[in-house]
């Protein structure tokens, strides 16, 4: 059956280690589109950094961000799955405990969080997040505006430390290790893989037209949710098991190279 679908995770998937694009990756997409093709990425990163990241082409693509909280096409938005109040104050209350952990809550228009001055984590969430504010009191701000996603920030500890203090969580909150600094919070069943069910419907496609290619567990859903499921060869190992197939590494190019070979389209 025909692809007609193809999600993408950034970061250690798409982006090489340098958090670059791919070489020659717009023309592709313009390619792919032209084929019938749509292209999305597929990552914890807020939309408007997506958005921004894909400059020239950015109204073409559909966009999973915030872990599928929040799933746009081009600048219109499609779904945003607010958490329950109460589970973001929980979780906001939670980490003014833990030294060494902050963290920046997703609304529609962008990051908030707490005013800090601690330079890995101001350094990471402005890599994530385009539109980004502080506020002098986080847990008032979140009692009045609708909140998606809440992102965790240890450096370099976040399966170590944040997924044991978050463990109770678990039963009331999606709980997703993105990386070594992340751990995300969502609505519970909230997943790039329910994002991708949103975009098939909307598509009007079945998930045997879709692939998505995947690096961390917090793609593991996504890859479950498509016929043609990719593990990144840098990949977490579990992720690798889940996988239909491995393609070469970010850093080789993986997702380029494996979509011009399974749709026969020479590199430029």
């Amino acid at each position: 059956m025909p692809i007609k679908l193809i999600a993408a995770d950034m970061d250690g998937t798409l982006l090489d280690s340098a958090k670059q694009l791919p070489e020659g990756l717009f023309p592709l997409i313009r390619t792919l589109r032209a084929r019938g093709v749509r292209f999305a990425p597929a990552s914890g990163r807020q939309y408007y950094t997506l958005y921004e990241q894909f400059g020239a082409i950015a109204e073409e693509l559909l966009y999973i961000s915030e872990n599928g909280a929040m799933v746009c096409d081009g600048s219109e938005i499609i779904s945003f799955e607010a958490m329950p109040v109460e589970e973001v104050c929980r979780a906001v209350e939670t980490v003014r405990v833990l030294p060494g952990v902050y963290t920046i809550v997703s609304t529609r228009d962008g990051g908030v969080y707490e005013n800090e001055d601690d330079p890995a984590f101001l350094r990471n969430m402005k890599m994530y997040c385009a539109r980004h504010k502080g506020v002098p009191d986080l847990l008032e701000f979140v009692r009045h505006e609708p909140v998606c996603k809440v992102a965790l920030f240890c450096e370099g500890r976040a399966e170590q430390v944040l997924l044991p203090a978050f463990a109770s969580f678990a039963g009331t909150s999606q709980v997703a290790l993105s990386g070594a600094d992340w751990v995300d919070l969502m609505r519970p069943g909230m997943s790039k893989g329910k994002a991708v069910s949103a975009l098939c419907e909307r598509l009007g496609i079945t998930p045997d037209e879709c692939m998505a290619f995947g690096d961390y567990l917090n793609d593991l859903e996504l890859l479950q949710a498509v016929g043609e499921p990719y593990a990144m060869a840098n990949a977490h190992d579990a992720l690798k098991k889940a996988a239909k197939h491995i393609c070469p590494s970010n850093d080789e190019d993986g997702v380029c190279r494996t979509i011009r070979a399974v749709f026969g389209i020479d590199k430029p």
